[in-house]
């Protein structure tokens, strides 16, 4: 048997020691570099300002559909309407009413073209082809926005973008250091080459059983490791020299942190949804107090016809709390102001409706605390992502939290049980932010750095020495 684990050990090495080197390598890329993102300010400071001079017709027979939410923005120098429900969005002009199918390719240049002046990108803007995905823009999400236009601008970040062709909208941007530098971190670590995962399911299977391949490498490395761990006459604990000698103590000493790796490595992707968390559907609804239809949406459109918006909105979001509707308007620094919906006048909401939002968000649930948090705690807090503060903070007796936006009174972000099991088991040991002090750079880096730099010499060492019997 100790034979046969040996032998089983040497052969996984060589088939999975490359595999676990490269995501050890990768993860030194991706403590500084994140895949490519288009945040909502970068989307924000690609638009006009909003002229609403032409504004409001909307179709009178558009079917009264209950809405996610709703917005008014400017697209190829016109107000466009864009209504948000389920997986789709629907584009309405404002000019006249018409529903937009299909963007016009005039209208899309237009808009990759806007996008670049206010991004400050060199005027000269190069269009690269119309595709369905790429490497930038494979994953599933972006489904309803296919087929996208790329573009590039020839300014020293060599910056390129992609517009939907079904939607007008800016759904991707990245640069040449990001896309260099995710070629050698998120692509590798995630295994992410555009073939494989653009199809999910399968994409998902090579992940899940990779990593249980890993685990099972390494737990039979630890064993064998402490076993060949014994006093000799000559002295010496391990049996072993040079590169054996080196893979043998660095497993020993951070076998253990490899399987933790390995482990919430494999926990990210959620296999057989073992971490499956609710919707937050009801508290969501109870928050809004009544559906957000069409019909309201387009209702509350009249006031833009005799109200002027607040200098510099960029962006008109509407929404609906407790049964009132009301206006969110965006500026191109990414700031936001909360406007009553008949005057357009701030509106911002007081104390008092955050306590009667928490007395009537979990009927029959008893609350242990709630008040603002003002930085972060064990599960919303900033790291990669930055995170809005403050936000009200609700506790339940039964371990869930609720976090509500300061300016809307919205659901921001909420955390049931399975999803407490998974900040810990996935983003406490993969990412190694277990404690808020340990998320203070460089505090992260000092520890970070030097216990992945022991995990990837234990990897390295073992493939080395795969490839070396190999060649035997």
């Amino acid at each position: 048997m100790i034979k046969f684990l040996f032998l089983l050990h040497r052969y996984l090495g060589i088939a999975l020691g490359l595999v676990v080197s490269l995501w050890c390598l990768s993860g030194f890329v991706m403590m500084y570099v994140q895949f490519p993102d288009l945040s909502r300010e970068e989307q924000l400071r690609g638009l006009n300002e909003l002229d609403v001079s032409a504004c409001c017709t909307v179709p009178e027979n558009f079917s009264d559909i209950e809405l996610d939410r709703y917005r008014v923005e400017m697209m190829a120098g016109r107000p466009v309407l864009r209504l948000s429900a389920g997986f789709g969005q629907y584009v309405i002009d404002l000019r006249n009413g018409e529903y937009l199918v299909d963007i016009p390719e005039r209208d899309v240049h237009a808009i990759a073209e806007t996008f670049a002046v206010n991004q400050g990108l060199a005027a000269d803007v190069e269009f690269l082809d119309v595709i369905d995905k790429d490497q930038w823009t494979v994953y599933g999400g972006l489904n309803p926005n296919r087929p996208l236009f790329h573009y590039r601008a020839m300014d020293p970040a060599t910056t390129e973008w992609y517009v939907s062709s079904v939607n007008g909208e800016i759904i991707q941007m990245t640069t040449a250091a990001e896309r260099f530098w995710n070629w050698a971190g998120s692509v590798v670590h995630w295994i992410y080459p555009t073939i494989l995962r653009q199809n999910t399911g399968a994409w998902i299977q090579v992940i899940i059983w990779l990593s249980v391949l890993g685990l099972f490498l390494t737990v039979i490395g630890v064993y064998i490791g402490l076993r060949q761990f014994n006093y000799r006459r000559n002295g010496r604990r391990s049996p072993y020299r040079g590169a054996m000698l080196w893979h043998h103590y660095t497993g020993l000493i951070f076998g253990v942190l490899t399987l933790t790796w390995l482990l919430s490595g494999l926990l990210s992707v959620n296999p057989w949804g073992v971490f499956e968390g609710r919707s937050f559907s009801a508290e969501v609804q109870r928050i809004r107090g009544s559906a957000l239809t069409y019909r309201a949406a387009g209702d509350s459109l009249t006031a833009l016809e005799t109200h002027a918006l607040p200098e510099g909105t960029v962006r008109l979001e509407g929404s609906i709390l407790r049964g009132e509707p009301y206006f969110l308007a965006w500026n191109r620094d990414g700031s936001s102001r909360r406007l009553n919906t008949q005057t357009l006048r701030h509106s911002a909401l007081p104390e008092s409706a955050f306590i009667e939002i928490a007395s009537t968000l979990r009927p029959g649930e008893q609350i242990m605390a709630q008040g603002w948090l003002q930085d972060g705690d064990a599960y919303y807090y900033s790291h990669h992502d930055e995170k809005s503060f403050p936000v009200y903070r609700i506790q339940y007796n039964d371990g869930e939290r609720v976090y509500l936006d300061r300016v809307t009174g919205q659901l921001a972000f909420a955390m049931d049980n399975n999803r407490q099991l998974s900040r810990w088991l996935f983003l406490g040991l993969h990412r190694g932010d277990l404690a808020g002090w340990m998320r203070e750079r460089p505090i992260w880096d000092l520890i970070l750095l030097p216990l992945l730099a022991g995990v990837t010499l234990g990897a390295l060492t073992g493939t080395w020495i795969g490839f070396k019997r190999l060649l035997r």
